[in-house]
């Protein structure tokens, strides 16, 4: 019988990281839109606008909070390949979309580079957890 492929050091760390990320930006969006994108100086919102930021808030607790908490668990690589995987492109578009914001000027400095930083950040440490994935 062939024996689950254990994970590396790497990967739990990762997503404990992603996991508080998730948690804080996740809740900061879902409960207090406006006051969270103003931190980053976003402007105000528009009336309305903050139901979709709020659903937003609430995909990212959600979706990434439960995915990472599942990952910081798991036993095997196969309970965290796609995760890892989607992670991985939904990393790498959204550093691109706030890199190129800030390069072109596009709302706040702030705000764009901050969350390109976060977002490379998370994508290294996603991309070293593939690299290093048990083979």
């Amino acid at each position: 019988m062939e024996q689950p492929r254990t994970l590396p050091t790497i990967t739990r760390v990762t997503f404990i990281v992603h996991l508080v990320v998730a948690v804080l930006d996740g809740l900061l969006l879902l409960l207090i839109p406006a006051r969270a994108l103003a931190l980053f100086g976003y402007p105000p919102l528009p009336q309305g606008l903050g139901v979709p930021f709020r659903a937003y808030g609430a995909l990212i607790f959600a979706f990434g909070g439960l995915t990472s908490f599942y990952g910081i668990f798991a036993k095997s690589w196969e309970r965290v390949d796609y995760i890892v995987r989607g992670e991985i492109l939904f990393l790498a578009i959204q550093t691109v979309l706030f890199a190129l914001a800030g390069i072109l000027g596009k709302s706040p400095a702030l705000g764009n580079w901050f969350f390109a930083a976060l977002s490379a950040v998370l994508l290294a440490l996603f991309v070293s957890t593939f690299v290093n994935r048990p083979k």
